[in-house]
C-alpha cells in the first residue's frame, strides 16, 4: 500500500473517531454543553486536528448527519430495491436511523436549517435517491411518460423533509413520522401514476391514511 493510501486511511480513521466521540458526548450532555475541546479530548486528538480534518462544531454536526447518509446508502445497496420500492425503502430506513437514535438526531436536526438539506450543502444532493427511484418507476411504466421524474423526486423529498422536521421538533412521534413520510411518497405517486399502476398505488395510499397505529405523543420540548 502506498504512503498516500496509508495517510488517507489514517485520516479517515481519525475523522470517524472524532465523529463518534462528538455523537457520544452530545447524546450524554447535549450539544449546547459540549465544546470542541471536549470532543478533541474524547477523540484523543488536538482541537486543531478537528479543525484541519473536519472544521468547527457546525461542521462536526454535518459530519454526523453524513455518517447517517452513508448508513442509508449501505442499507439500500444491501436490499437492492428499485423504483417505487426504492423510494419507500429509503424513507423507512432513514426514519429508522433517526428514530433509533432520537436523542442525538433531534438535537442536530433542529439546529440545522432545513434549507441546508436542499442542494449540495451536505456534500451531495440527497434528493438523488427519490429522483433515481422516480426515473426507474417511469422506465417500469408506473409513472406517466409526461411527468418529469426529477421534479417529482424533488417534490417527494420536500414532503419527506417536512415530516422529518416535524418529528425533530417534537411535533410528531415515531409512528407518525414514518406514516407521514410514506404519505409524502405515495400521494404524488398516485397522482402521477399511469392508469395501470394507479389503482394499486391509490390502495396503498388509502391504507396508509387509514392505518390505525397507536399514535406516539409529541415529545416535550426543552
Amino acid at each position: 500500500m502506498s504512503s498516500t493510501a496509508l495517510r488517507d486511511r489514517g485520516k479517515a480513521r481519525r475523522q470517524a473517531e472524532i465523529v463518534a466521540a462528538a455523537a457520544d458526548l452530545w447524546r450524554e450532555h447535549g450539544i449546547e454543553n459540549v465544546s470542541l475541546n471536549q470532543i478533541a479530548a474524547a477523540a484523543e486528538v488536538a482541537p486543531q486536528t478537528i479543525y484541519n480534518l473536519i472544521g468547527g462544531l457546525e461542521a462536526v454536526g454535518f459530519a454526523v448527519i453524513k455518517r447517517a447518509l452513508v448508513q442509508l446508502d449501505e442499507a439500500l445497496n444491501a436490499r437492492a430495491a428499485t423504483g417505487i420500492e426504492l423510494a419507500l425503502e429509503s424513507a423507512r430506513i432513514s426514519a429508522e436511523l433517526y428514530t433509533g437514535d432520537a436523542k442525538l438526531y433531534r438535537q442536530l436536526l433542529v439546529r440545522i436549517p432545513r434549507v441546508l438539506f436542499d442542494g449540495t450543502h451536505l456534500g451531495r444532493d440527497i434528493a438523488e435517491i427519490p429522483i433515481l427511484a422516480m426515473t426507474q418507476a417511469q422506465a417500469d411504466g408506473e409513472i406517466s411518460a409526461g411527468v418529469d421524474p426529477e421534479r417529482l423526486g424533488r417534490a417527494i423529498y420536500a414532503g419527506y423533509l417536512g415530516a422529518l422536521y416535524e418529528w425533530a421538533c417534537g411535533d410528531s412521534g415515531d409512528a407518525d413520522f414514518l406514516r407521514a413520510a410514506e404519505i409524502a411518497i405515495l400521494a404524488p405517486l398516485a397522482a402521477c401514476a399511469t392508469d395501470a399502476a394507479r389503482p394499486a398505488l391509490t390502495a396503498r395510499l388509502f391504507e396508509c391514511l387509514s392505518r390505525n397505529d397507536a399514535m406516539s405523543r409529541p415529545v416535550e420540548k426543552g
